[in-house]
């Protein structure tokens, strides 16, 4: 009788245990992917960061070709999926007076501005996601109206980038972007996933 009873006790405590479990499973692994997700997103946030830099540094200081860069870039950004869902811009940038003969003209006129001189753009090698990515991933430094294999077409007269920066006549920066549009794995937690950017100009 003794045993009987014995046995009932901790099969109760056995199905308290499952029933516990059962309960709690759930809103931990809500939490447990949530942790992952920030992780994963961080993670990725970081390689952009040392893409930017990495791109900034070959434009400003090789001869290589932007796209060369671009896609020694994109070669080394695993675990991202740059083709995708990311997207790299190449900005070049001059200091140009307001006025190039204004030795007659008022002290504004002498002022410089950011001129842009030309932009490229990643390709994927797919018509209709290169024209996605422009869409979800555009430039914030400047924006193109017409690409022709992954340069800007023309670049107009008054093309300025978006962003206060003061160079001296004729000092040639490089402003490289890195973007990516970041997929969660449970939207739970996030329901869409961030636009991550990282932008380094040398």
């Amino acid at each position: 009788m003794m045993k009987n009873t014995r046995l009932r006790s901790q099969r109760a405590v056995q199905g308290q245990s499952l029933i516990e479990l059962a309960l709690l499973l759930p809103p931990m692994l809500i939490l447990v992917f949530g942790v992952i997700d920030y992780a994963r997103a961080i993670q990725f946030n970081n390689i952009l960061v040392a893409m930017s830099r990495e791109g900034a540094n070959l434009a400003a200081r090789t001869s290589m070709s932007h796209q060369v860069i671009i896609k020694a870039l994109n070669d080394t950004a695993e675990p991202l999926l740059m083709a995708a869902r990311g997207r790299v811009y190449i900005t070049q940038i001059i200091g140009r007076k307001v006025d190039s003969d204004c030795d007659d003209a008022p002290p504004t006129y002498c002022a410089t501005y950011p001129k842009v001189e030309a932009q490229t753009k990643s390709l994927t090698g797919n018509a209709t996601l290169d024209l996605t990515l422009d869409a979800n991933l555009p430039s914030k430094v400047w924006t193109c109206s017409s690409w022709s294999g992954g340069a800007c077409n023309s670049v107009p007269a008054s093309a300025t980038d978006t962003f206060t920066m003061a160079l001296s006549d004729g000092e040639v920066v490089y402003a490289v972007e890195t973007l990516y549009d970041y997929n969660v794995i449970v939207n739970y937690v996030m329901e869409t996933g961030p636009k991550l950017y990282s932008l380094t100009v040398l």
